[in-house]
């Protein structure tokens, strides 16, 4: 199946902006952290975004995988499932040894090792969306939509019991903690909502037809699509005004996760219906896109060198601005000199497949003994 780069696009903008808001707070003198304050407000559609990517690629990757599987020999659908567990269970252990080292370097607790970064949420919504991949997208979407409202109610419920060493304080640290991060519930919501659109594009995308595939994303998907995003702003922008604007609110949730599908379905109707030629557009987000894994986790040695340093109406944006043109030279010469072998999300998936593919063997050979 062709890779659509409007996802790649998606992702690689909210990396590069997550990228210089971490700077934001990191270099900022404390007498400046109003600008941060303020920015964090407009950047709720950035961590919504990158989940709703996220849950676009599961379904495609689980879609072509189930597709292909038909005319392969030595994959099959329990190496399908292998492969994928194995992916999410590396990623997730690489999410609470990050969680350990955040930890420790902000002077958390022991068990804030279970605390809802962007790599925990991502893993464990990959585990637990497994079960709801082979279901209609209507049910995801229901699904996506009632764990969002769940998400708010049980927060209100669980809050009181914050900190305690109870049932209930157990279950809110399980589900909550730390509050102002990726908080489970809400994402994985986004997650299975975007799993549901992953699975529309791929039956349109699979269509042969060229022209009745362009027709039906432009009838079936593009315009549906802008206008559920368009409606969705609104709603939340509207819905307890102006609560769109803090983090994690049910209205800014709602506010950015229109806000993403509506800048999505743009990006794939220049794209998919060519209205304008892409060969090179989006150049620069596609490195932030490709290499995602890896800025991650590598960005974060950016934390210490301007540590609380620089000021809020010059050097800052002098520091950000020199810092964009140093990085996106740095991915551009890496992707050109090393290419795949620097993304730890494709060295992930290459270790994963292999280790699929041994289990697979394995089995093999025991069932083959068993009927001897």
């Amino acid at each position: 199946m062709k890779r659509i780069k409007s996802i790649d696009t998606i992702r690689g903008i909210c990396m590069w902006i997550m990228i210089y808001g971490h700077i934001l707070f990191w270099w900022l003198r404390l007498e400046d952290a109003w600008l941060v304050n303020w920015l964090f407000a407009f950047l709720q559609p950035i961590a919504n975004g990158f989940l709703l990517v996220s849950g676009i690629s599961a379904a495609l990757a689980f879609k072509n995988n189930q597709y292909n599987v038909k005319d392969s020999n030595k994959f099959n659908f329990k190496t399908i499932k292998n492969l994928y567990f194995i992916r999410s269970m590396f990623i997730l252990m690489i999410g609470i040894i990050f969680n350990i080292f955040a930890a420790m370097i902000y002077g958390g607790k022991i068990y804030d090792f279970w605390s809802w970064s962007v790599l925990q949420t991502i893993a464990i919504s990959l585990i637990l969306a497994w079960p709801f991949l082979k279901t209609s997208k209507y049910f995801k979407i229901i699904l996506g939509i009632s764990c969002i409202i769940a998400n708010h109610l049980l927060l209100g419920v669980l809050l009181p019991f914050k900190g305690e060493f109870t049932f209930f304080g157990v279950l809110y640290h399980l589900l909550f903690n730390p509050s102002d991060q990726y908080i489970f519930l809400t994402y994985f919501g986004i997650f299975i909502l975007g799993s549901a659109i992953g699975d529309i594009i791929f039956d349109i995308n699979i269509i042969d037809d060229e022209h009745k595939r362009k027709f039906l994303f432009k009838k079936n998907f593009l315009f549906h699509t802008f206008l559920a995003g368009i409606f969705i702003t609104i709603f939340g922008i509207l819905f307890q005004f102006p609560q769109f604007l803090g983090k994690n609110t049910f209205s800014s949730v709602f506010y950015s996760l229109g806000l993403i599908l509506a800048t999505l379905s743009g990006l794939m109707a220049i794209e998919m219906l060519e209205k304008v030629k892409t060969k090179k557009s989006y150049r620069f987000f596609f490195f932030y896109s490709y290499y995602s894994f890896t800025i991650y986790l590598a960005h974060n040695l950016l934390f210490i060198l301007f540590y609380k340093q620089l000021n809020a109406t010059l050097t800052i944006w002098i520091a950000i601005v020199i810092g964009n043109i140093l990085l996106g030279l740095l991915f551009r010469a890496t992707y050109k000199t090393l290419g795949p072998k620097a993304s730890l999300k494709i060295a992930i998936s290459l270790v994963s497949f292999k280790l699929a593919i041994k289990i697979s063997k394995e089995k093999f050979k025991l069932d083959k003994e068993k009927t001897k």
